[in-house]
C-alpha cells in the first residue's frame, strides 16, 4: 500500500463539520476556499511555462479595422483561477483570462491549441503534470493552516 504524501491532523473532524453544515451553499463555499489554496502552485506553474513573445504583435480579430497592439507578457500575466459557480461540485479551473489588463484570448485561442501555421504548446497541461504528483512544503503548510483555522471556526 502506497504511503499518502501529505498527512494533515484534523481532517476527519473538517469532514465532519462541512457534512454537518445544513446548507449546501455553505459547504459549497468551503470548499471552493480550500480548493483556491491547492490551485496556486499550478497557477505559478503555468504562469512560469507560459510562453512569452520576443516582440509587440497585433491582433486583428474579423471584420475589425484597426487591430490592438499585444506586449510580451500579457498571455503569462492573464493565467489565473476561476470558479465554476453553475458546477454540481465545487470546481476552480486555472486557464488563462480576459481582463482589462490582459486578455489572455490569443493565449487560449492559438497558442495552446496550436493553427496551421503555429504549432499547439499545451503548457497548461505540463503545469498539472507537474504539481499533480507532489505537493510542495510551501502549499502544505498552507493548505494545513487553512483547514486547522476552519477546523477552530466551525467548532464555534
Amino acid at each position: 500500500m502506497t504511503k499518502p504524501l501529505i498527512e494533515i491532523s484534523g481532517f476527519k473532524e473538517l469532514e465532519k463539520k462541512i457534512k454537518s453544515l445544513a446548507n449546501d451553499k455553505v459547504k459549497n463555499r468551503e470548499v471552493v476556499k480550500i480548493l483556491n489554496q491547492v490551485a496556486n502552485p499550478t497557477v505559478k506553474a503555468a504562469k512560469n511555462l507560459a510562453p512569452v513573445s520576443r516582440k509587440h504583435h497585433v491582433q486583428k480579430r474579423k471584420g475589425q479595422r484597426f487591430g490592438t497592439v499585444i506586449s510580451p507578457g500579457t498571455g503569462r500575466r492573464s493565467i489565473g483561477k476561476k470558479t465554476m459557480r453553475k458546477a454540481k461540485n465545487p470546481m476552480v479551473i486555472v486557464s488563462p483570462r480576459s481582463t482589462r489588463r490582459a486578455d489572455g484570448w490569443y493565449l487560449r485561442q492559438f497558442v495552446i491549441r496550436g493553427t496551421k501555421k503555429i504549432k499547439s504548446n499545451p503548457f497548461i497541461d505540463k503545469a498539472y503534470e507537474q504539481t499533480k504528483g507532489g505537493v510542495t512544503k510551501d502549499a502544505e503548510q498552507k493548505v494545513s493552516k487553512y483547514i486547522q483555522k476552519q477546523i477552530n471556526r466551525l467548532s464555534k
